[in-house]
């Protein structure tokens, strides 16, 4: 559009554009003829259609065509509108519909200030029914590119239908080839490009994607299972596994850029092409800019495909990679100062989950092909440290041809695999990860990741569930793909089931197995169960109340971060309760603490429980060796009402009407704790709390332990044939005496024996060992410990 002549007050249309130059010599029009209009829709028919056309602009003559190619005045002709806008056509002005089309009208002008109209596009489907989204593609060469010549680049049509057949946009724009080894089956994939030079539109305007909220794409890919094609590709393909994976990482939320993927069937000039994807393009500047603010000229991205180059970026792209290659590879990565300067330019968890996933999938062409990564520089944009995409995921599971030379393609394949296969692609991706496991801290990150995914995306019931998902969403449409390329819906539901197996076997027990050789590491469960109205995260995954009772598998050795938060991210009267296992917390009211795994872990977090408070109150040591037993106390004029948990000892014996306990601490130092749970004077409920230090046992053996004290005497100890006790001050109603596995082996109650009376048990049925004796007096319960050679 230009000034009609130089300094002309009107505008015109000009078929050349001259900027910064006169429009002398170049035709002025006023516009373009309306474009002709149909008398239905685009979209599902049922039955035979009688299509008519009309156009609101005089002095034109119609022209249209049905095989997809754009008409022009050597086309079918369809009637004329005079200057009166009365339309003459040929016949009775009825196109008859019979099966799906693709149907083009033009309008050329009879006036020479008018340019003739754009092409108006209707695809009729014909008595079809589709489960999926509907793309119709059309254009004289459009097929021709699809039946095998790569070097075109056609223009042509581009129509969206839902399931419907509503139509949700439409553009016209460029194809071109897409896929490498897929390019030699019969169903091929294309890149398709909105080109708004022509007019058209700008892009195709629709949220497509159900994982995104992105509506506006210019470029998108269209994929048929690439090298996991149905039936092309060789050994058992699913048509499902690259757009599994990317959608599984989407689900899981991995660190990563994933093509967002919708099924699709396709159309070509009004013939069924079978099923295919629809993706959206990661290495794309309206990509990067929609979800990053990193536009075009303020981004690094590379690529390796057989070779690597720069897809985006300028002549310091591949040196500043190199550098930071060099660094990490030649640099002390356990000197924290090294590994956080590497953390502040280089996404690390972008790189765990780039290796785990392909590792965890098995996947046979990576690094060395099919290998992304970039970088945003714009300053106020995000996502400014490399990071990784997923491209094609299509050798994975076992199937197809292995590229990357992986030491193993089966179920069975060791998760360390890829640390041992030197530097694919020669882009320094492995070299780096083996740097990065000299530092703790990546280590830990590495294998706890490993174990998050696995304990969700990556477990068996994830994996099949989110698999069959998908495949729901092709299966009614695999008749339609297998009519139109060959094989039987028989044969691909085979090849799922073994894709199914191959999954069920990566996630066994075996998969936990091949971590704990690789690592040198055990695995241990943590359970978790959530009592009240609040969220635990594990690691990186969070949990709800719906969650519980929750048991993940760790690893031993490694730091475990749990972090609980209420409703509103609000904690009231919030603590921890270790309910089985070697931990002890030294403030169970922290909502965050972090402990190194030892031993299998069942912790309950409580939600608007009681308040935890530190108390002096609960009588009894708080320095105490290990094995031994130890009674304590909390003096209440409240009885009945107390709850005590003990953590890193094991309570022997409680008393609610004394508000007493007997413990026996774990054997091994380290911290135990006891909590009381009580009401206060005033009602509320409150967790009263004392720390224990569990130290080494004395060396000295049982026969120099004392056999009396200010009022308990027992002896001989250890005892033999008999056991004589004496209490020296107190009443004696009740005694009992129990092995250490917490089995009563004696009893004698409803006792009345005097202060300093001889009370004798025989022992000769003993087995040789230690006991606890319990003697029950008017004052309370003293426990002491005996053994019986």
């Amino acid at each position: 559009v230009g000034r009609s002549y130089d300094g002309a007050s009107d505008w015109s249309v000009f078929v050349e554009s001259t900027p910064n130059s006169q429009n002398s010599g170049e035709t002025a029009y006023l516009g373009y003829a309306f474009p002709p209009a149909f008398n239905y829709d685009a979209g599902f028919y049922a039955n035979t259609l009688e299509l008519n056309i009309e156009c609101d602009s005089p002095n034109v003559d119609i022209y249209y065509t049905l095989n997809g190619s754009a008409p022009d005045q050597n086309s079918t002709y369809y009637g004329s509108v005079d200057a009166g806008g009365v339309l003459s056509t040929a016949g009775d002005g009825t196109i008859q519909i019979d099966n799906t089309t693709v149907v083009k009208a033009i309008a050329i002008s009879q006036n020479n200030s008018f340019l003739n109209s754009f092409i108006e596009t209707n695809t009729y489907f014909i008595n079809v029914d589709h489960t999926v989204l509907v793309i119709s593609i059309s254009g004289e060469d459009v097929d021709n590119l699809l039946n095998g010549n790569g070097w075109m680049r056609p223009i042509g049509s581009f129509e969206l239908f839902d399931q419907s057949g509503n139509l949700l946009d439409e553009a016209v724009g460029e194809f071109n080839e897409h896929g490498n080894d897929s390019w030699a089956y019969d169903q091929r994939g294309f890149d398709y490009i909105t080109r708004d030079q022509y007019g058209y539109n700008y892009a195709i305007r629709d949220q497509l994607f159900t994982t995104k909220d992105r509506s506006s794409f210019q470029r998108l890919i269209l994929k048929a299972g690439a090298n996991d094609n149905y039936n092309e590709a060789p050994g058992s393909p699913a048509h499902i596994r690259d757009s599994y994976l990317h959608s599984l990482s989407q689900v899981g939320d991995l660190r990563m850029d994933e093509r967002s993927h919708e099924s699709c069937v396709l159309y070509v000039n009004g013939e069924y092409w079978g099923v295919y994807d629809v993706r959206e393009k990661v290495d794309d500047g309206d990509f990067l800019d929609y979800y990053y603010d990193q536009p075009k000229g303020y981004v690094d991205f590379l690529k390796t495909w057989g070779g690597t180059w720069v897809e985006f970026g300028d002549n310091t792209t591949v040196n500043e990679w190199d550098n930071l290659v060099d660094f990490i590879t030649q640099n002390d990565m356990s000197d924290q100062a090294n590994y956080d300067y590497v953390k502040s330019v280089y996404n690390t968890g972008s790189l765990i989950d780039y290796f785990v996933l392909n590792s965890y999938a098995v996947c046979m062409d990576w690094l060395n092909w099919n290998t992304g990564w970039w970088r945003g520089k714009h300053p106020e944009g995000d996502k400014k440290k490399w990071r990784y995409i997923l491209w094609d995921l299509d050798a994975s599971f076992g199937h197809y041809i292995n590229y990357t030379g992986i030491p193993d393609t089966g179920a069975g394949a060791d998760p360390c695999d890829p640390e041992t296969l030197g530097d694919p692609g020669g882009q320094g991706h492995v070299p780096i990860l083996n740097s990065l496991f000299d530092n703790d801290e990546f280590t830990a990150d590495y294998i706890n990741r490993y174990a998050d995914l696995s304990n969700t995306i990556f477990s068996c019931d994830f994996m099949i569930n989110h698999l069959d998902s998908l495949i729901d969403i092709i299966a009614p449409e695999m008749p339609g793909q297998v009519e139109r390329w060959g094989g039987t819906v028989s044969g691909w539901e085979d090849n799922v089931q073994e894709l199914r197996d191959f999954i069920l076997e990566r996630c066994s027990d075996e998969f936990v197995e091949g971590m704990e050789e690789c690592y040198d590491v055990e695995a241990m469960d943590i359970t978790i169960i959530i009592e009240g109205d609040g969220e635990v995260e594990v690691n990186s995954i969070d949990l709800n109340p719906e969650d519980s009772p929750w048991t993940g598998v760790y690893y031993s050795g490694l730091p475990i971060e749990l972090s609980a938060s209420g409703a509103g991210n609000g904690l009231f009267n919030f603590y921890w309760e270790v309910v089985d296992g070697d931990l002890t917390l030294l403030d169970p009211a922290n909502p965050d603490i972090i402990f190194d795994l030892s031993s299998p872990i069942t912790i309950i977090a409580h939600f608007d429980a009681c308040a935890s408070v530190e108390t002096e109150d609960i009588i009894g040591p708080s320095v105490v060796e290990q094995g031994s037993i130890w009674q304590y106390t909390f003096p209440s004029e409240f009885t009945n009402t107390s709850e005590w948990t003990v953590s890193g000892g094991e309570i022997l014996f409680t008393s609610s009407t004394e508000n007493t306990i007997a413990v026996q601490w774990n054997y091994g130092t380290g911290a135990g704790q006891i909590v009381l749970t009580q009401y206060n004077s005033d009602g509320v409920l409150e967790c009263l709390f004392v720390n224990v230090e569990i130290t080494e046992v004395d060396t000295t053996d049982l026969n120099d332990v004392s056999v009396s004290d200010s009022n308990l005497q027992l002896f001989p100890n250890p005892a033999n044939t008999v056991l004589n006790i004496v209490v020296n001050s107190e009443t004696t109603k009740r005694i009992s005496i129990y092995d250490m596995t917490g089995k009563e082996v004696y009893l004698s109650e409803s006792l009345c024996l005097n202060p300093g009376s001889l009370f004798s048990v025989n022992t000769s049925s003993f087995t040789k060992g230690v006991y606890v004796v319990y003697v029950e007096t008017g004052s309370g319960v003293t426990v002491k410990k005996l053994a019986v050679e």
